[in-house]
């Protein structure tokens, strides 16, 4: 295989959700390395960054970004949300963050700013491993299944790094069919920043 195919897929998924749902955890988890700090504090991510995934048929450019959040009277905040927003509208597929079993207005919000820049959505529900006993989960999914046209619900713990393959088989299978646009390495993965891409 190689990646001149139309079985190849390349392209940016930004990782969007509410300050503090596991955004960074996640992106961590997903590229193997340490790229974003990662604290119980919200709105700790301040800049969008890129962890570069390697797989067999796909190369998946993460954008991680600031937490979307109706609080933003302060210029930081504004700025941050200017930010969320700016790599929504760069993404080829949005991957919406939330914390299972929760929903409320700041995730209503963020999908609100996700349905307006009409890009395909993917649902990360984080978290699941503090979900007891597991049937919980089965109405909370329905329910949010019916909020918007996702493209599909897909169930992980960044934190435990529980069905990750999923997720990024998931993403993957959504990109658009290109050649990589970043180099190979040595590795599985890699890392540059935003400002790399321009």
């Amino acid at each position: 295989m190689t990646d001149s195919t139309p079985d190849f897929h390349c392209g940016f998924a930004a990782l969007v959700g509410r300050p503090n749902v596991g955004k960074s955890t996640l992106l961590n988890a997903l590229v193997g390395q340490k790229l974003s700090i990662v604290t119980p504090r919200p709105q700790t991510t301040r800049h969008r960054i890129i962890g570069l995934a390697q797989l067999p048929k796909a190369q998946i450019a993460f954008v991680d970004t600031p937490g979307l959040h109706s609080q933003a009277r302060r210029a930081l905040n504004k700025a941050m949300n200017r930010t969320a927003a700016a790599a929504l509208s760069d993404a080829d597929l949005v991957i919406l963050v939330v914390e299972a079993l929760i929903w409320n207005s700041e995730d209503e919000l963020v999908l609100k700013r996700i349905a307006r820049a009409e890009r395909p959505v993917l649902v990360a529900v984080n978290k699941v491993d503090r979900v007891k006993p597991r049937e919980r989960l089965l109405p909370y999914l329905a329910e949010l299944d019916g909020r918007h046209g996702f493209l599909g619900l897909v169930p992980v713990s960044a934190l435990k790094e529980k069905n990750l393959d999923d997720l990024r088989n998931s993403i993957a299978a959504h990109l658009p069919s290109r050649r990589r646009s970043f180099p190979m390495g040595s590795s599985r993965t890699a890392a540059w920043s935003f400002a790399s891409r321009r």
